[in-house]
């Protein structure tokens, strides 16, 4: 691994090189929306990844999961019928089942808390951010390991409308509008409608169906924005999202075949509403505060079996879904010093963060101790309050010192059908400290210390079949204690005067305390298993990442994103007495990588060329089951003549089954239950065209 640490000391040596008398009219300003000030990705200490419409463009992505697969540092998994749970340097949760995660990585759009949902069209994208390592000063515990920053285009001055539309393989289509336009001088509106929808990548030969792990998605955002003077700017923003998606994933067969009588779905509502306020009226400061509500009803479920009555002597036949109401109110105020404000020659931010968060839980199972029908249910209300500042101080010679503190308090209320009634809080705290050094107005050199947290929790489950005694080892599995993250970093960033190159590289050390990981418990008999949240110690993750645009050529650009990630778990040994202390952490591949080019053959044609690859991974932390190194071809020729935009594309030319989610346990009576590592499988090939008007 010499070529990482060569890359390092080249971006270094790079960024020294340039002359700090040169102009800076040509710096690269991409604005960083989810920082506390708005600057240049260039400028901002720490590992950030802009993805641009053109960005998304390049690879065809028509959803968050195909933009995450260009992304160096960040993995996801399914289990569901999009990849909902996020990982970034290895860390990461990949399910929810019974008991209510925090999730590691959490997702932001518009503002407004989405983590655990990843439910995102990207028709009406504008700008995605994503934030690797601890993040905890600017967003608090749904940022350990990162955070995903997207915002959508809003109200602009003068009429702009954009219809799209797109036909694929497998029975997809998709259709997309956007309308914006300013009524008067102080309001403007925009509204954004989607809607996407396949037979997905499964052939149900039982059922003689190929439609049983469908996409149907609806995606409608309104913004509303008022400016009733020069120092106050309102905007409301609402959201609406519908999901009526399939879930016949597994295979007993392992590909893309299923025998599933019964198959589950995964459906989701939701509807969110923020108002947003920037207030500079002071002179001390500018005020900034966010008002958000959101309620998300989810209706998942599968067949336990994967297989019809009759398959076999020793079948069985269940099924397991989970009803969730979701339920959020959260309050962001914050203060961010004027040049008249500053302490000294230090520019401050203040602010104050409230949230109040309910999660209902319903299921519906087979119970195999009373062999009958059974539900569970559950309630978990958890109440946030968080304050938090920064310090930005100027030394000299272009040297700067910047420090942030976070202090957050949760409190958890839990009751649950079993009569569970348990009350949970923590005080949490998270930091940061980096010292920058301006080279130029093209490069920066920083080193970075950060600390971060999430919190703990109840493991509902284990609780409630704690009393059982097949599953009594589960008593001491009641609950959970919070993680804590150190991370320590060295990064460079530099462009050229002339925007030709730009490079970012980044050297990481993260150690992971009380590291929160999923264990499973599997009685001696029957097909039940009991899932619970266990600490595991420490852990380890390590290594590099990297992003470079280079311009070969005025009809040739050239991009790169990679990275080299090393992970290791502490002491873990499972209650079934497996011993995996020491051994790489869940989807952590050693490397990732991104290469695209784009073309320019002419005023008119543009041809776009990615591959992206990732090495092998473990599923989880309690079993040894791995996926497979993959290669992802995706091409793109597009042609622009006037308003209009036509495009023909491919992603996974290669046709590779890429796994996404993955078990290690039997559940084919036919083999008479032998263990064997079950795959969930992203999309094959696709192949599809693509037409856009605007005006």
């Amino acid at each position: 691994m010499r070529f990482f640490p060569s890359l390092l000391t080249l971006a270094v040596c790079s960024s020294f090189s340039i002359q700090a008398n040169e102009a800076e009219a040509f710096v690269e300003r991409i604005s960083v929306q989810g920082d506390f000030r708005q600057q240049s990705v260039q400028q901002v200490a720490g590992s950030v990844a802009i993805v641009s419409v053109q960005d998304a463009k390049r690879t065809s992505a028509q959803h968050l999961d195909d933009v995450l697969q260009q992304l160096a540092g960040v993995n996801f998994s399914a289990g569901a019928s999009r990849g909902r749970y996020l990982q970034i340097r290895g860390i990461g949760e990949r399910s929810e089942f019974v008991d209510t995660i925090n999730p590691s990585v959490g997702i932001l759009i518009d503002g407004i808390d989405y983590s655990g949902l990843g439910i995102s069209g990207i028709a009406d994208l504008a700008q995605l951010e994503v934030f690797r390592g601890p993040q905890a000063n600017r967003f608090g515990a749904n940022a350990l390991a990162g955070m995903l920053n997207l915002t959508t285009k809003g109200p602009t001055n003068t009429p702009e409308a954009r219809l799209s539309g797109s036909l694929a393989n497998y029975d997809s289509y998709q259709l997309a509008g956007q309308f914006s336009d300013g009524i008067n001088d102080q309001l403007g509106y925009s509204l954004a409608l989607e809607h996407q929808r396949s037979d997905g990548f499964i052939k149900n030969t039982y059922l003689n169906r190929d439609d049983t792990n469908n996409i149907d998605e609806f995606t409608g955002r309104f913004k509303l924005q008022y400016q009733p003077s020069a120092e106050l700017a309102l905007q409301l923003i609402s959201h609406f999202v519908e999901q009526k998606n399939g879930y016949d994933a597994f295979s007993l067969d392992r590909n893309r075949t299923t025998l599933s009588d019964q198959p589950g779905q995964d459906d989701i509502q939701s509807k969110a509403v923020a108002l947003q306020a920037d207030y500079s009226g002071l002179a001390f400061a500018n005020l900034s505060a966010q008002l958000s509500w959101l309620a998300a009803d989810s209706d998942y479920g599968f067949d336990e079996d994967w297989s019809y009555v009759g398959i076999h002597p020793d079948e069985y036949s269940t099924t397991d879904r989970y009803l969730r109401e979701r339920d959020q109110l959260t309050l962001d105020y914050r203060f961010t010093s004027t040049p008249e404000g500053k302490l000294g020659n230090s520019d401050w931010v203040l602010g104050l963060y409230a949230a109040n968060k309910g999660f209902d839980l319903t299921r519906q199972f087979w119970n195999w101790d009373l062999w009958q029908a059974d539900s569970f249910a559950s309630s978990l209300n958890r109440v946030n309050a968080a304050l938090y500042g920064e310090l930005t101080t100027p030394l000299q010679d272009g040297w700067s010192l910047v420090s942030g503190l976070r202090l957050e308090r949760y409190d958890d209320e839990y009751r649950d059908s079993s009569g569970n009634s348990i009350k949970n809080h923590d005080t949490m705290w998270g930091a940061n400290v980096s010292l920058n050094y301006q080279v130029n107005a093209q490069a920066l050199v920083y080193l970075l210390a950060s600390r971060g947290y999430k919190a703990g929790g109840v493991n509902g489950d284990a609780l409630a079949k704690a009393a059982d005694g097949n599953l009594a080892e589960l008593s001491s599995k009641a609950s959970f204690k919070p993680e804590t993250l150190y991370n320590a970093e060295f990064g460079v960033k530099g462009s050229a005067i002339d925007n030709s190159l730009t490079a970012r590289v980044v050297a990481f050390y993260m150690w992971r305390d009380d590291m929160q990981v999923k264990g499973w418990l599997n009685p001696d008999s029957g097909p039940q298993f009991a899932g619970f949240i266990d600490n595991a110690g420490s852990g380890r993750n390590y290594g590099i990442e990297m992003e470079n645009r280079l311009q070969l050529h005025p009809q040739l650009a050239l991009f790169l994103s990679a990275s080299w990630l090393k992970t290791k778990l502490g002491r873990y040994i499972t209650l079934d007495g497996d011993n995996f202390s020491g051994r790489e952490q869940a989807q952590a591949p050693r490397f990732q990588y991104s290469v695209a080019a784009d073309w320019y053959i002419s005023d008119s044609l543009t041809f776009n060329l990615s591959l992206q690859g990732k090495d092998e991974f473990y599923f989880s932390d309690g079993h040894n089951a791995r996926s497979q190194r993959y290669e992802l071809l995706g091409a793109r020729l597009n042609y622009q003549l006037s308003n209009w935009e036509l495009a023909l594309w491919t992603r996974n030319a290669l046709d590779q089954d890429i796994g996404v989610r993955g078990f290690y346990f039997g559940n084919d009576p036919r083999d008479g239950y032998e263990p064997h590592v079950y795959q969930q499988f992203a999309e094959p090939r696709r192949v599809g065209i693509s037409a856009s008007y605007q005006f």
